[in-house]
């Protein structure tokens, strides 16, 4: 009997976890908008993918969730959790895995108390994809990474197995959630943030204010060290430099197109952390809420 698997959010993450799943064979129900579940169950979902080519899968998708799932992926932005959440009963998770892809870390307290007869696995993942319309996901980068902790709770189905089943990477190098949350925020918070700011891609926006980048590195680690987690700043400025120069962080695109910045998500557990200690993260999201005001 194939795995039952929902998935909450039917953006770029979910979209394409969708028909990876799907492709290995699993049952998989997306839990989206009633417009974009529609969309879905009239033409299907596509992913156009630079590592996994051109796929398109039948997946049922309806606004919530009606039947008992093994594991649902919580792959919502920060800022929809709350009204998303609706579409879950949580009866209908109990024993489940709850796996949460969101950027920042107060997710997990959160998802734990409104699902708590579920197992509430943390996991992370880094990937450049867009959802250019309802049902249609472009992947554009050469990587799509997930992580999870070395001691994530054991459940009946394991979302790791389950991801590398089909094609994806899972690294479980991390030794703790605090560590697996803010490796992902140290790297992600300095890259959206300089991204949004310079209102431009990686490479451009470093190159015109490197010694920014640098300082917001050292304040979203020294912000994870306040949190008991073990992040290497060395690793964290090696990977950025490593990233294309034209990549957009997912934050950069929202600010383009208009729509909700994750800012709370992303900065607000350095500014929380160290009150009164990150003075450029401070002052990089002062930048961005300034620019992101209507003109009159």
């Amino acid at each position: 009997m194939a795995d039952r698997i929902a998935i909450l959010g039917a953006g770029a993450v979910g979209g394409m976890l969708a028909v990876l799943l799907a492709e290995a064979g699993h049952d998989v129900t997306l839990l989206a908008s009633d417009s974009t579940s529609t969309a879905i169950n009239i033409d299907g979902l596509a992913l156009r993918s630079t590592r996994y080519g051109d796929l398109h899968a039948r997946i049922p998708a309806r606004p919530w969730l009606t039947v008992p799932a093994d594991v649902l992926f919580v792959a919502v932005k920060a800022p929809d959790l709350l009204p998303a959440l609706t579409r879950v009963p949580a009866t209908l998770l109990h024993g489940a895995a709850v796996v949460p892809l969101l950027n920042g870390v107060d997710h997990v307290p959160l998802l734990r108390a409104m699902f708590p007869q579920a197992a509430v696995v943390p996991m992370t993942v880094s990937v450049e994809a867009t959802r250019v319309e309802p049902g249609v996901i472009e992947h554009v980068s050469p990587f799509a990474d997930y992580a999870i902790s070395a001691g994530h709770r054991e459940v009946v189905v394991d979302p790791a197995t389950l991801l590398r089943g089909a094609g994806l990477d899972v690294d479980s190098s991390a030794p703790d959630e605090a560590t697996l949350l803010w490796r992902k925020l140290t790297f992600l918070a300095p890259f959206a943030l300089l991204t949004t700011a310079a209102r431009d891609a990686l490479g451009p926006a470093r190159e015109a204010r490197p010694e920014l980048l640098d300082a917001l590195v050292e304040e979203s680690v020294a912000a994870a060290a306040a949190d008991e987690a073990t992040v290497d700043p060395t690793a964290v400025a090696e990977r950025l430099r490593s990233l294309p120069t034209a990549m957009r962080s997912s934050m950069l695109k929202d600010a383009l197109a208009g729509a909700t910045l994750e800012l709370d998500a992303v900065a607000g557990p350095i500014l929380r952390t160290t009150p009164g200690g990150a003075p450029f993260t401070r002052g990089v999201v002062a930048e961005i809420i300034r620019s992101s005001r209507p003109s009159r």
